[in-house]
C-alpha cells in the first residue's frame, strides 16, 4: 500500500496547540501518534493518541488531528500507520513548530506542582489535562498543551463524549448569550438555540448535565442584564436536544422560592441555581435532574419530563418550608451535622467507597458538595435573611472550605451525612472562598478546586493530597 504525507496544517481551528496532518492512502489503516516530550524541560511527558478504527478517510485523504503540542517549540511528532494485516505501513517523525505563534499577555505556560506521592499521582493523573475556563489545558507536569487564541468569555462548563460545552458572550457579561458544543481542536460542532418558540431570549450560566436519553439540561436566566431583571436570579432550568440544539422545554422556579431565606451575602431575589447532577430511574423511583441553589442552600430533584419538583432537601437547614405547598416529599435532613452553606457542585458520586450506600434501583445514592461556608457567624451557623429583602449589616465571614458527602434514601425520605466533612490542607494559602469552588469524581479519587485560593487538588476519600498546584 501507499501512504503519502501531503501537508501539515497548524492550528486549523481555535486551538493553537493542535494541527491537522494530511495523508493520502489507498487502503484502510489505523494510526498512532506521539508528541515527544519537550527536550531540556524537567519532567515533561510525551502525549500519545491511538485511533483504533480502520479508515481511509474521505476520498482517500486522512486528516490526523494532532493535539498536545508544546507552545513556542519545534515539536517532534511521530506518526505510525498500521495495515489490516498488522504491518506498519508508515513510521515517520515530523516537526510541527509553534515558535511563530503569539499568545495572550496573561498566558501561563507552566504551573508549579506539589506532589505528596509522585508515583501514585502519576498513575492517577495519566494523560489527562486540567482545563481552565479559557480552554487552556495543562498536563501533569504543569506544561501548557491546549490553548485557544480567541478564548470564550464564559466558563467551559463540562466535557462530555469528547466535546467541550462552553458559553460565550462577546459583550463580556458574566452570562452567556450563546452556548456551543465544540471539539478539542476548537471547531464549533453545534450552537444551542437560547430562544424559545416565542422569541424570548435566555442566557446560560453555571452548569449543564445530561439525562439517560442524552438530552442536555442547563441553568439559565431570562434577562440579558441584572438591571432588567423581572424574575428571580438564576431560577430557570432549560432542556435541549443535544443533537440539534433545539430547546425542548424551560421552567422558571421563581414562585417556588416565595417565603424562602437566602444567605446574607447573596443579592436580593437571588435563587442562584449553581449546579446540576442526574440519577437514572430506579425500580419505583423516577429519573431525576438534581438541582442545587447556592443562595438558599437547597438540593432539589426535578422531573426530566417537564421540570416539576419530585423531592427537596433543606441541606442548609434554614428553609424547612420550601415547597411546603407542593404534594412532594421534603426529605428529612435533621441528622446532618455539617450543613451546606453556599455550596457548589452537587454531584452524584460513583466512587466505590460509598457502594454500601448506593443502590439507584432502591432510591439510594450519595452526592458530594463543595461547601463554600461563605456566610457564617461566630458559631459557624449560616447568616440569612428573606429572599426579597436587602442585605443587612449582620456580621459574617467565610470559613475554610469543606467537601461534604450526603447519603439519600428516597424510600425512607432521608438525607444523612456519611462520614465527617473533609477539610482541605491549609498549607501556604488558606482554602477559603466566598462563592466558587468544585468537587468531582475522578475514578476512585476526587478533584477539588478552590477559586479564591486558586488551588487544585486530587484527593482520596481521606483527603490524602496527591497533587496540588497554584494558579
Amino acid at each position: 500500500m501507499t501512504i503519502v504525507h501531503l501537508q501539515t496544517e497548524l492550528a486549523p481551528a481555535n486551538n493553537q496547540l493542535a494541527a491537522y496532518v494530511h495523508f493520502r492512502t489507498d487502503s484502510p489503516v489505523t494510526f498512532t501518534y506521539t508528541v515527544a516530550a519537550r527536550a531540556g524541560s524537567p519532567g515533561s511527558i510525551p502525549f500519545t493518541y491511538t485511533f483504533d478504527q480502520w479508515t481511509t478517510g474521505k476520498d482517500g485523504i486522512i486528516k490526523v488531528p494532532v493535539m498536545g503540542l508544546y507552545a513556542r517549540y519545534a515539536n517532534e511528532v511521530r506518526i505510525i500507520f498500521t495495515e489490516q494485516n498488522g504491518n506498519v505501513a508508515y513510521d515517520s517523525t515530523l516537526i510541527i513548530s509553534t515558535e511563530a505563534q503569539t499568545y495572550r499577555d496573561e498566558t501561563i505556560f507552566h504551573l508549579d506542582i506539589e506532589q505528596t506521592d509522585p508515583a501514585l499521582f502519576t498513575s492517577v493523573w495519566g494523560n489527562s489535562w486540567l482545563m481552565t475556563t479559557f480552554c487552556d489545558g495543562y498536563d501533569r507536569n504543569g506544561d501548557l498543551r491546549c490553548y485557544y487564541s480567541a478564548p470564550y468569555r464564559n466558563q467551559m462548563l463540562r466535557t462530555h463524549d469528547g466535546y467541550f460545552y462552553i458559553g460565550s458572550d462577546e459583550e463580556e457579561h458574566w452570562y452567556a448569550r450563546r452556548f456551543f458544543k465544540i471539539d478539542i481542536l476548537g471547531n464549533p460542532v453545534l450552537e444551542f438555540n437560547l430562544r424559545d418558540e416565542h422569541g424570548n431570549a435566555y442566557t446560560n450560566t453555571h452548569d449543564v448535565v445530561w439525562d439517560t436519553a442524552g438530552n442536555l439540561y442547563m441553568i439559565g436566566s431570562d434577562f440579558p442584564d441584572r438591571s432588567t431583571n423581572t424574575m428571580r436570579q438564576d431560577a430557570w432550568i432549560l432542556k435541549f436536544d443535544d443533537k440539534t440544539g433545539e430547546m425542548l422545554w424551560r421552567k422558571n422556579f421563581t414562585a417556588e422560592f416565595d417565603n424562602t431565606s437566602i444567605l446574607n451575602n447573596s443579592g436580593t431575589n437571588d435563587v442562584h441555581f449553581n449546579s446540576l447532577s442526574h440519577i437514572p430511574a430506579g425500580n419505583t423511583f423516577s429519573e431525576a435532574i438534581i438541582v442545587h441553589t447556592r443562595s438558599a442552600s437547597l438540593t432539589v430533584g426535578i422531573s426530566p419530563d417537564d421540570g416539576h419538583i419530585l423531592w427537596s432537601a433543606d441541606t442548609g437547614n434554614y428553609n424547612p418550608t420550601f415547597a411546603q405547598s407542593l404534594s412532594v416529599p421534603r426529605l428529612d435532613t435533621s441528622a446532618i451535622t455539617d450543613r451546606d452553606n453556599g455550596a457548589h457542585t452537587v454531584f452524584v458520586t460513583q466512587n466505590p467507597y460509598f457502594k454500601d450506600k448506593s443502590d439507584i434501583s432502591a432510591g439510594k445514592f450519595v452526592f458530594s458538595l463543595f461547601n463554600n461556608r461563605s456566610c457564617a457567624d461566630a458559631d459557624g451557623k449560616a447568616v440569612v435573611r428573606p429572599i426579597s429583602a436587602p442585605a443587612t449589616e449582620a456580621a459574617s465571614g467565610a470559613l475554610p472550605v469543606q467537601v461534604l458527602f450526603y447519603a439519600v434514601d428516597l424510600a425512607a425520605n432521608t438525607v444523612r451525612q456519611t462520614g465527617a466533612a473533609v477539610s482541605l490542607p491549609q498549607t501556604r494559602v488558606p482554602q477559603i472562598t466566598d462563592f466558587m469552588g468544585a468537587v468531582f469524581d475522578y475514578g476512585d479519587y476526587y478533584t477539588v478546586f478552590t477559586n479564591a485560593a486558586r488551588s487544585f487538588f486530587i484527593i482520596d476519600r481521606r483527603v490524602m493530597s496527591l497533587r496540588r498546584f497554584m494558579m
